[in-house]
């Protein structure tokens, strides 16, 4: 039974949450022949506020991108 974590910060739409999950089960499913019915598959949202890289919490990484692009 293959049990599938995906850690994604907040700011996803429901569908857009709906339409990961179902295409990693059909992926999941296609590549390693697990029957769909085995398949979990599960997201762990964190607020981008709880995440840094590289010295720079993801807030400000939004905010700086968003900012370049303007």
């Amino acid at each position: 039974m293959p049990l599938i974590q995906i850690h994604l910060a907040e700011g996803r739409t429901e569908k857009q949450k709906k339409d990961l999950m179902t295409g990693i089960t059909d992926l999941t499913e296609k590549v390693i022949g697990a029957p769909r019915d085995s398949i979990r598959v599960w997201i762990n949202e964190f607020l981008d506020t709880d995440y840094m890289a590289s010295g720079e919490l993801l807030k400000d990484k939004r905010a700086r991108l968003k900012q370049e692009k303007s």
